[in-house]
């Protein structure tokens, strides 16, 4: 960093003092460049350091989904006839075949009441004023009616009761009718009507001396699992029957048998391994770029010959090529199932390879103890995910989820290597701003200095021409008396 002096000499003397004190106020900054590239060189590494946290991070997140145990038991499901039923299955289901007869599907109750002579669905009605109420359930409200209400009206007032049922105006030979569905299927949803003022549901014909003219009747819905019978719901979508299946009726086929399958589904599995592989293999190679040398250009990484950073990736590296602690067999070490260390630069690369097939052959062979293997509680064994004075922690994801978790948490390793820095950048820049100050003093204090010896010298120059001055007619005259 340069320094001038910014402020010029008279320059009376003849002489360019400026450049000089320019020069000397250069020279004496030269500290404050070399502060400037120590400024720089901390907050590439501070940079740098944030950038592993942040990567380290987001490999502690993917050692989540490999501990979580319905990343392991996740199910597919399929139906042979998904005109009849459609099937869903949630992980933990268990897995099996099952054949399902649809002996009946719940149906919701229709009433409706008898032909209203009038024009328009909007027009006025001869029915009297009163209030009728409806009740499913423990739902009861109270519906008023005006004189004269039009069918749009009583629809109206219905539907914004909200009791559970949906009331429509349906045009027919003769005039309308008013239709009232209940909002949910099966008989505990089937509503009851009655006039409690007046004889509004009479005068409709929705009631006939007290009873409901009912054009559907209300009905639950009856299936038959693996030859087991009187199984109902209110609902067509079942989900009691089998626990952790959703079954979703569309019709009635009591002579036709459903096959329902229920198989295990390692499709999250594989791409939370993916996930974990490919976040490992970046958070390495960025490490592996800032500690590397190149030869032929001599540049070095961002943190070469680190040593915090030098122990990171060897542990790192000898964690995920040694034994997982498993405690289920026969699988007990990541090469086991798939994982393997790269080859490239002769095995020295710190990246993982994925060979799903052979993930796939692992799975086939003892899916729990690839789980456990991982980190993951599965076949009724959990496996250790702290360790303990007498136990070690158990799986890849619990094994290094307890190394990199204390580094990258709030107040952890990294975080106070990241403190560390700022508070050497804050003093860096403290001393930087002072000596800056020192540096005006100086400049202020050479230009006064320099200021005084031009003053100096240019009296010294004035004396010297006037006795120059006084010479040359000395010896003028003496010329002219010979």
């Amino acid at each position: 960093m340069s320094i001038g002096s910014n402020m010029a000499l008279p320059g009376l003397s003849g002489y360019d003092f400026s450049a000089i004190v320019d020069m000397m106020v250069n020279n004496y900054s030269l500290p404050l460049n070399q502060m400037e590239q120590k400024k720089g060189i901390l907050e590439t590494k501070k940079n740098a350091w944030r950038d592993i946290n942040t990567r380290l991070s987001a490999l502690e997140n993917t050692l989540d989904k490999l501990r979580q145990s319905t990343t392991w038991s996740a199910t597919s499901s399929s139906s042979s006839n998904t005109e009849i039923l459609n099937v869903t299955s949630i992980p933990g289901t268990v897995k099996g075949s099952y054949s399902i007869k649809v002996l009946e599907v719940a149906v919701a109750q229709t009433a409706a009441s008898s032909t209203v002579d009038v024009e328009e669905s909007s027009s006025s009605t001869v029915i009297a004023e009163g209030s009728f109420r409806i009740a499913i359930g423990d739902k009861v409200e109270d519906i008023n009616v005006e004189d004269g209400a039009s069918l749009d009206s009583i629809a109206e007032s219905i539907n914004n009761a909200k009791v559970g049922v949906n009331a429509s105006v349906i045009k027919v030979d003769g005039g309308y009718r008013l239709a009232l569905l209940s909002t949910d299927t099966g008989t505990e949803n089937a509503a009851t009507f009655s006039d409690i003022d007046g004889n509004v549901l009479e005068s409709l014909g929705v009631l006939s001396t007290g009873v409901l003219n009912v054009t559907q009747e209300a009905n639950d819905a009856s299936i038959e699992i693996n030859g087991i019978s009187q199984i109902t719901s209110s609902s067509n979508t079942i989900t009691s029957a089998i626990p952790g299946m959703t079954l979703n009726l569309s019709k009635e086929a009591p002579d036709t048998t459903v096959v329902v399958k229920v198989s295990a589904d390692y499709t999250d599995a594989q791409k939370a391994v993916q996930a974990f592989v490919d976040q490992y293999n970046s958070a390495m190679t960025f490490v592996e770029n800032k500690l590397d040398y190149d030869k032929d250009t001599k540049i070095k990484g961002d943190l070469f010959g680190d040593p915090i950073l030098q122990g990171i990736q060897s542990r790192l590296r000898s964690m995920v090529s040694g034994a997982m602690n498993n405690p289920t067999g026969p699988f007990n070490i990541l090469a086991d199932i798939g994982i393997t260390t790269s080859a490239d630069n002769f095995g020295k690369s710190a990246k993982l390879e994925f060979d799903t097939s052979k993930f796939n052959e692992a799975l086939a062979e003892n899916p729990d103890s690839v789980a456990n293997l991982l980190g993951a509680s599965s076949g009724g064994v959990s496996p250790v995910t702290e360790s303990t004075e007498e136990q070690a922690a158990q799986g890849l994801a619990n094994i290094l989820k307890e190394y990199v978790r204390p580094m990258v948490m709030y107040q952890g390793t990294l975080d106070k290597t990241n403190n560390n820095y700022e508070k050497q950048l804050d003093d860096l820049k403290t001393e930087m701003e002072s000596f800056t100050d020192r540096i005006a003093q100086y400049a202020e204090r050479t230009r006064l200095r320099f200021t005084a010896l031009e003053t100096q010298l240019a009296g010294l120059s004035s004396q010297s021409e006037w006795l120059n001055g006084q010479i040359t007619a000395m010896n003028s005259f003496n010329q002219d008396t010979k």
